[in-house]
């Protein structure tokens, strides 16, 4: 038993992404019970969708993919308990359906079938929970890694921001201060000014402000990018060119 649960547990963290791990789950299931198995991932705000394992033996049960049928799924789905056939709760049901359960809620539902087929054994439904049990802490460890993924990079995004923020500050200083300087002189001297020097001081505030201009757009560019308004289309390029 602890042998056939250690291969189990080995076999579901191979598992690439969450519903390929209830796939394993169920593949294991399927060859356990010896019949073909329902397997869903729940995920928060949308419908269970049933997949079979195999998925060639997916014609087999259409009876158990029936409104009712559907609706034990989601009662189990809500209540994080097991329903339908074999227990005491909406025993009416054509197959037995488990939540694959983790330690803050339900992961994901798996439907067995029952009519016309031999009810498991002891062993069979001890070794079944224990599959489904590990599937669950597995994808929920799966799911709390990606959450703190996301979180890391959240926090990288507004470091980001916060650096670019820094920069930009910086960059709108200097063309700022040297603007309100010139246009200060041009407003107290203009009159012992002669017309050269007045050039400079209007062509010095005319260069910052199309600096100003130019960084505004990069700017808006940027935020355009990041929302996905704007698509930039990449072309090769001979690199020696470039340089």
């Amino acid at each position: 038993y602890t042998e056939l649960l250690l291969g189990s547990s080995q076999k579901l963290q191979q598992g690439r992404s969450e519903l390929e791990i209830l796939q394993i789950a169920a593949g294991q299931l399927s060859r356990l019970l010896d019949r073909p198995i329902l397997y869903a991932l729940s995920e928060e705000g949308k419908d269970l969708h049933f997949q079979a394992e195999p998925a060639e033996q997916e014609g087999e049960l259409q009876p158990y993919l029936s409104r009712e049928e559907q609706g034990v799924a989601q009662w189990v789905r809500r209540n994080n308990k097991h329903a339908g056939a074999t227990t005491d709760t909406l025993p009416h049901a054509k197959g037995l359906y488990l939540s694959v359960r983790g330690t803050q809620g339900g992961m994901g539902v798996v439907g067995i079938p029952m009519e016309d087929y031999p009810l498991p054994g002891a062993f069979e439904k001890n070794l079944m929970v224990a599959i489904l049990n590990e599937c669950g802490l597995i994808l929920e460890r799966r799911r709390l890694q990606k959450e703190k993924q996301q979180s890391e990079m959240e926090t990288q995004r507004e470091r980001l921001r916060a650096n670019l923020l820094r920069a930009i500050s910086h960059d709108l200083r200097t063309p700022l201060t040297s603007i309100s300087g010139n246009a200060g002189v041009l407003m107290e001297k203009s009159i012992t000014l002669d017309e050269r020097k007045k050039q400079e001081l209007y062509t010095a505030i005319y260069d910052d402000s199309m600096w100003l201009v130019n960084l505004t757009e990069n700017l808006l560019a940027v935020t355009r990018i990041e929302n996905g308004s704007i698509h930039i289309r990449m072309e090769p390029e001979l690199l020696d060119e470039v340089f």
